[in-house]
């Protein structure tokens, strides 16, 4: 395969280009997640595109499959995005949950013609450029999530989440609090309780501070979700893990060295673009053009 590879932008991020079409689907595992490990995040350029190739692109390169259940489907891995049009803060993907995927993935189908930037963030760098006070204060404390999420939400997520395992549901109508809860079993910090209106609330402890999940090797990741959006859900409950808030100081010393190591993702037809979703986060501009058409998938290294 005929390739070239550039680096996105100041030491981060990676660029890997097509120079004769070539078929996406044939970039293997081993080599997408070598990339990955090193950068942080890959954009995939000039290759032969569809939403098809770019689904098997993900199962290819993942253990198995997540999602969002309140976005809709095309197939079984790719889902539109449909967060409306502003502008969105940095995140994590599925970072202020329990169910919390290594991988996040972006098809772009129809680039837009001006603005409407997805925008990415290393959390390496933010670790390097925060105050020791900063640091100390996000390592000395956990953060905690919680948040209410309806039975239709949660019940869609299970049943997707459990497709094809041996405890899998036989419909979304029959996935119980059991079915979820085993998808977050061995993850630490997390509960679950059944509210009285069949919603759930869940409370997720985590570290502001991290190790990737790609390459645990770089364990020094601001990457979580405390700036991030409530698109299509409840608005999450953020404090330290103790109850307290985080200070509106600290808060703001963060997000200013977010945004200096922000950085936009112009897009181009046919673009995937592969995120190390446990180190870097990713946010949006405000989405000037509306024809911009970009999927997402979502999904587990095992």
């Amino acid at each position: 395969m005929n390739i070239r590879e550039t680096t996105h932008i100041s030491d981060t991020g990676l660029i890997v280009t097509s120079l004769n079409g070539g078929e996406v689907t044939s970039l293997l595992p081993d080599y997408l997640l070598s990339q990955l490990t090193g950068h942080g995040y890959v954009v995939l350029r000039g290759f032969k595109h569809s939403i098809e190739r770019f689904s098997r692109l993900v199962r290819q390169t993942s253990g198995r499959i997540s999602l969002d259940p309140a976005r809709s489907f095309n197939g079984d891995t790719a889902q539109k995005v449909d967060a409306g049009y502003d502008k969105v803060g940095l995140h994590c993907e599925n970072g202020n949950s329990p169910f919390w995927p290594d991988l996040c993935w972006f098809y772009c189908q129809k680039a837009p013609e001006y603005g409407s930037q997805t925008t990415v963030c290393d959390g390496k760098q933010v670790y390097q450029h925060l105050s020791s006070h900063a640091r100390a204060a996000f390592s000395a404390r956990d953060i905690m999530y919680s948040r209410r999420v309806e039975e239709k939400k949660w019940k869609t997520y299970a049943f997707h989440a459990l497709a094809g395992q041996l405890n899998a549901p036989a419909s979304v109508e029959e996935t119980t609090l059991a079915h979820l809860s085993s998808l977050s079993m061995g993850t630490p910090g997390a509960s679950i309780t059944l509210n009285d209106d069949n919603s759930i609330r869940y409370q997720f402890q985590t570290p502001a501070i991290r190790a990737s999940r790609v390459n645990p090797r770089e364990m020094l990741n601001f990457a979580n979700s405390i700036f991030g959006p409530s698109n299509n859900y409840e608005k999450p409950l953020i404090t330290f893990a103790d109850g307290k808030e985080i200070p509106a100081d600290l808060l703001a010393e963060t997000e200013a060295v977010c945004d200096r190591f922000t950085y936009d993702i112009g897009w181009q037809h046919g673009d995937i673009v592969l995120i190390d979703n446990t180190r870097v986060m990713h946010g949006r501009r405000q989405i000037e053009d509306k024809s911009r058409t970009i999927f997402n998938a979502l999904s587990y290294i095992a």
